[in-house]
């Protein structure tokens, strides 16, 4: 059968989860609504329950039903969102990659996944600026300045998220040995987090690791010997650099990471043997009026640059620039149009007004530079209107 304008192919092929090991329909999907959940309405666990049973549920069901029947899924807004604007979508590249003409896609298929996203755990180093505990145990003593009101109970689950540790987290993964064709690694900060290397192993021992491509997201501040040794056993590693800004305002975002240790790591990276490498740039609000200065210090290395538009937390969402800052943000980046998504980027900003959030941004960007001691103003001045 044809698909529809709304097919993607991902949930019939795809395994995702959060880093609280939660089944989720993809990464992009809409968090709070794209968990797979039971019959009552309790999220499958990959460290608990049966991948077939899950598979299998009401919110594969639905989800496949509407696809295939033409209509937009309310988890897959962000999709949607971005393709409204002409900008390509994740669901978009899932479907040039992984889509199958011959396939026939009905809404109880096999389990048959060929692309895995594990988050295992939220241990990182770093404590982005959009980021939050959930992905990052850093944020912790922050996320009360930002969401007060935490749960004591959430907060000690956040501290040490010890799922990966589970015999069925396992046991989930080494049943699909036979048909995963791709691993996508991400945080927390995936280069520290030692339970992948059990993943990693158990493909080298089997003898299929020289069949897998790995693609990590990974934020510059550390590769492990260790880690590079088990690299060199799988058909490609995919690395993800996570680059948001030129200098000092990349540690500001990605704080406290260092721009000497990025640069080091970013030059690293370009001797490893079976690895290709892309930067991958946030699009916030913290970045979108100096994106032309991380464009320039990209271009004597030649590499692409994945332009990734931010979508939560809502209030750093570039649509929340007032007009006169959007005007700004379009006219530097006028120059780059030819590179990919620029345009894309631009239409996208003016595609709707979310002013609205403007002092919430502020409000939100003071709470932060108040504990770390920073100053927007310092950085990006056209902010203080």
């Amino acid at each position: 059968m044809s698909k529809s304008k709304t097919f993607c192919v991902l949930p019939w092929m795809h395994l995702a989860t959060n880093a609280s090991g939660n089944l989720r329909v993809c990464c992009n999907s809409t968090p709070g609504i794209n968990m797979i959940v039971d019959s009552s309405g309790k999220p499958y666990k990959l460290y608990r329950d049966d991948l077939k049973t899950a598979w299998n549920s009401e919110t594969y069901k639905t989800i496949r039903k509407q696809m295939l029947s033409g209509k937009r899924p309310d988890m897959c807004i962000r999709c949607f969102r971005e393709e409204d604007t002409g900008l390509s979508s994740a669901r978009n590249s899932a479907n040039k990659k992984w889509l199958d003409p011959n396939a026939e896609y009905v809404e109880n298929p096999e389990l048959n996944i060929r692309y895995v996203d594990i988050r295992l755990g939220n241990l990182c180093n770093l404590k982005c600026r959009m980021c939050n505990p959930y992905a990052s145990n850093q944020w912790l003593k922050e996320w009360e300045l930002i969401s007060p009101g935490m749960e004591a109970s959430e907060r000690n689950r956040l501290k040490k998220m010890d799922w990966p540790e589970n015999p069925k987290t396992w046991e989930n993964l080494f049943s699909i040995s036979n048909t995963v064709e791709e691993i996508y690694l991400t945080g927390g900060e995936p280069t520290i987090i030692h339970e992948q290397h059990q993943l990693l192993q158990h493909f080298i021992d089997l003898g299929t690791a020289k069949n897998i491509r790995l693609k990590y997201n990974i934020n510059m501040t550390n590769i492990p010997k260790h880690l590079l040794e088990l690299w060199t056993h799988f058909k490609r590693v995919q690395l993800n650099c996570s680059i948001d800004a030129y200098g000092e305002l990349n540690h500001y975002i990605r704080y406290p990471s260092h721009w000497s240790t990025v640069t080091k790591t970013w030059e690293h990276i370009q001797t490893l043997d079976n690895v290709v490498y892309e930067i991958h740039c946030t699009v916030q609000m913290y970045n979108i009026l100096k994106l032309n200065e991380l464009i320039e210090w990209a271009k004597p290395y030649n590499t692409r640059i994945y332009f990734n538009i931010l979508n939560h937390p809502r209030e750093l969402n570039i649509r929340v620039m007032p007009k006169d800052l959007k005007d700004l943000a379009a006219e530097r980046l006028q120059p780059y149009l030819a590179l990919e998504k620029v345009q894309g980027i631009i239409d996208y900003m003016y595609a709707e007004d979310w002013n609205d959030k403007y002092n919430r941004f502020l409000e939100y960007t003071n709470a932060l530079d108040t504990s770390r001691d920073e100053n927007l103003f310092d950085l990006i001045p056209e902010f203080k209107i």
